[in-house]
């Protein structure tokens, strides 16, 4: 299904973050936002927005992937299409436009930090692409279901809030990540719709991309790179999860008979043109 420019699924949650960065330059309020909104969500405590910082992290967002493998094989491709595109949108920018972190620039005790205390490369922030990405995929991908489609935006949402709220980005880093996301997400399903044919996964390549899927997911069983020990458990919780569910679709996908292609029938032609030859020697014995 070709992604539709007329959906407001489509262009309304890029134009709402344009129209925000545009009203942030303008006014000169980064700093300014970033310490509101630090300061009104320390109500809500750390560890709900440690928990919602790990949805952002790239690893966990592929390990979410895993479980489309058999189901969404549309969306699977999508998905990881997307995650190419975010991930050079957001180290690209990092690697030409070094903003340092608010804990570079203001005093400790100017606002709230948490977690790692990061110091540099600030701009964009790429838990928030990864965030997007992924409910950019659903939000335009998918007919109908538009609360679950408005719920997974609200959740991504939170996720790049959560990246001010525990004091290592900037709003701006927020909005840049959240427009590298969902352009992720758009050509992700702008390139799986011009494709012709289904895209399937029981093949070689989708057997390889879920394989890959499985190591990622593995991988945060024991990995602390995450760097918020609270976290662990939902992680490894997640991973086993992912790992789990990751194996029983493409076992499901292994046992499933070999697609074919579909026959043309010859004999309709064979029989046309038998007919045309016997017309043409009619016509011969009447000349």
């Amino acid at each position: 299904m070709p992604v539709s420019l007329r959906s407001p699924w489509t262009w309304l949650p890029p134009a709402v973050a344009l129209a925000l960065v545009a009203g942030i330059l303008a006014t000169g309020t980064n700093r300014a936002l970033f310490l509101w909104l630090n300061r009104s969500g320390q109500g809500v405590g750390d560890l709900v927005w440690f928990h919602l910082t790990m949805l952002g992290d790239g690893a966990v967002a592929l390990a979410l992937v895993l479980p489309w493998i058999r189901r969404a094989p549309r969306l699977f491709w999508a998905a990881l299409l997307a995650a190419v595109v975010a991930g050079l949108w957001t180290q690209v920018t990092k690697a030409f436009v070094d903003v340092p972190r608010p804990l570079s620039v203001l005093a400790g005790g100017a606002f709230h930090q948490a977690g790692p205390a990061y110091r540099r490369v600030s701009f964009p922030s790429g838990h928030a692409a990864a965030a997007f990405a992924l409910a950019g995929i659903w939000a335009m991908g998918v007919r109908g279901r538009r609360l679950w489609r408005g719920l997974l935006l609200v959740l991504a949402s939170l996720v790049g809030v959560s990246r001010i709220m525990v004091g290592v980005h900037w709003p701006l880093d927020v909005l840049w990540g959240m427009l590298g996301g969902w352009l992720g997400a758009w050509c992700g399903l702008a390139l799986q719709a011009r494709r012709h044919g289904p895209w399937q996964t029981a093949g070689a390549a989708g057997k390889l991309a879920g394989a890959v899927l499985m190591a990622v997911a593995a991988s945060l069983v024991v990995s602390r790179h995450i760097g918020i020990p609270a976290v662990l458990p939902a992680q490894r919780l997640l991973a086993v999860a992912c790992l789990a569910w990751g194996a029983w679709e493409m076992g499901c996908l292994s046992r499933a008979p070999p697609l074919r292609a579909p026959q043309v029938r010859w004999w309709p032609r064979r029989i046309g043109l038998v007919r045309l030859v016997q017309r043409a020697q009619r016509r011969r014995q009447d000349g």
